[in-house]
């Protein structure tokens, strides 16, 4: 992940990464791609890439009570 002032770059492999544990909860949850929750879960994904959680299943567990919590 690069950052440039006011932006960050993710870089391909973190893309797919971030997709992967994306498309695992959807599919778990049952939740359409187009919906409002699976927004939150993208939210979720990112912000918690961006503060340093990389670990596959610690970034799904974080997305997980984000989605919780609302």
């Amino acid at each position: 992940m690069r950052n440039v002032p006011g932006i960050t770059v993710f870089e391909p492999a973190e893309i797919d990464d971030l997709q992967s544990c994306f498309d695992t909860i959807l599919e778990r949850r049952g939740v359409a791609r187009s919906s409002e929750v699976a927004d939150a879960i993208a939210r979720a994904l990112v912000l918690a890439y961006q503060r340093g959680v990389a670990d596959r299943n610690e970034l799904i567990r974080l997305a997980d009570l984000a989605i919780d919590e609302q």
